[in-house]
């Protein structure tokens, strides 16, 4: 009986993991469109997508996160 209480907390923090790793993804990608770092040189009103999976528009993924958890929208 002591497992279940482990499992379900390991699993808890592999779904928070994963959920934060989703975040820092939005969020870099969302401040790449946002300071246009991922125009098209070739048609000027299109999105690199090449670039947008590949942008790092802040130095570490925690500011990614800082910033998401703390910038809400409704």
């Amino acid at each position: 009986m002591k497992q279940l209480p482990w499992t379900l907390c390991a699993l808890a923090f592999a779904l928070l993991a994963c959920l934060a790793i989703a975040i820092v993804n939005v969020e870099n990608q969302r401040n790449a469109l946002a300071g246009k770092a991922c125009v098209d040189p070739t048609f000027k009103n299109e999105i690199d997508a090449k670039c947008l999976a590949s942008v790092q528009s802040r130095e570490h993924w925690w500011q990614h996160l800082g910033y998401a958890m703390t910038h809400f929208r409704n």
